[in-house]
């Protein structure tokens, strides 16, 4: 059973975020949700038993014309309903659309707390306009949570001394940590894999608390799928788009993996297919080779093959799965 359902409204972003893998997509098409995607969605909200419904993907949700509509519809069926985004379009109206359609949780991408840290990273955006729209939010807001997201990098490490502060300013409930997933050749001593930070979902930042477990697909583990702009069913966020990554200074493809579309299959035949159990159960008892470590062969950089005779998608370089990237 699906506990948690993200939803990816729109695969277009107004950003060009120096970590984010959007910029090493291959062969990918981008767009927006369309209607007749988004009325499945809702037939699919209203018979299911999902708990969560989670707008977000690798694009900005809040660029969907009909975001409102969505986020209303999940609501209205009884699930909790929350939404991450880069907050450049989280004017007044919008606030007040969100809230009125019943939001539980807003998560805002934030890497910096100055205008050069922020701006540094968050290309296209600037920092004066996003702390505008948080105040806004926080005026208008009673219920709904707030949280922060907070990519950990080399560059912006030190702002982790400050996340706390930055939190309580902003009157933030939640901080998610997570290391980045290098777009670009990564020395090792530079990458901040072997430090000892939580990642996850926490109230706030403690240092040297590691909860980092290996060899566990937090979106297998609960119980979590992905439905793509185009209405593709994927198992979770490294398979959802065709991508270049780099596992340190080596470059990996990693293939998007879909298990079925909704616009021409019904979700729960999807979910319950053979192929799908199967590749859960892999994943679950994780019958993969340690790629993250291990140096000994090519098929790390590819997610087609490995080692232990696993086939596409493998999972043994994920750094999800190494406990070093969580989503919200």
């Amino acid at each position: 059973m699906i506990k948690k359902l993200y939803i990816e409204p729109s695969s277009l972003c107004n950003l060009n975020c120096s970590m984010c893998f959007r910029n090493n997509w291959f062969e990918e098409k981008k767009g927006l949700m369309s209607k007749d995607t988004k009325n499945i969605l809702f037939q699919i909200f209203q018979k299911s038993n999902i708990e969560t419904v989670f707008f977000g993907g690798m694009g900005e949700p809040l660029m969907h014309p009909d975001i409102i509509e969505m986020v209303s519809c999940a609501v209205q069926a009884g699930k909790r309903t929350e939404l991450i985004t880069n907050a450049t379009l989280l004017n007044s109206t919008m606030v007040k659309n969100l809230l009125r359609a019943g939001l539980h949780c807003l998560w805002v991408s934030m890497d910096g707390f100055s205008r050069e840290s922020y701006e540094g990273i968050r290309k296209g955006s600037m920092y004066s306009l996003i702390m505008k729209n948080l105040e806004e939010f926080n005026r208008q807001r009673t219920t709904t949570q707030l949280g922060i997201t907070f990519v950990m990098m080399k560059e912006n490490e030190y702002e982790l001394q400050h996340i706390n502060r930055f939190a309580d300013d902003i009157h933030a409930d939640f901080i998610n940590l997570s290391h980045v997933l290098p777009g670009e050749p990564l020395n090792q001593e530079e990458a901040l894999y072997e430090k000892d930070y939580p990642v996850g979902k926490m109230t706030r930042f403690l240092n040297h608390t590691s909860n980092k477990v290996e060899n566990l697909c937090p979106f297998i583990a609960e119980n979590c799928c992905f439905i793509r702009w185009d209405g593709e069913v994927c198992p979770c966020m490294q398979l959802l788009h065709n991508s270049y990554t780099y596992l340190y200074n080596e470059k990996r493809k990693v293939y998007s993996k879909s298990y079925g579309n909704i616009n021409t299959q019904d979700f729960s035949d999807i979910f319950n297919s053979s192929e799908y159990m199967d590749f859960q159960n892999n994943v679950s008892e994780f019958n993969y080779p340690c790629c993250t470590i291990c140096m000994g062969c090519e098929d790390r950089l590819e997610n087609k093959k490995d080692c232990m005779y696993n086939i596409e998608p493998t999972c043994g370089a994920c750094l999800w799965a190494q406990g070093l990237i969580r989503c919200p």
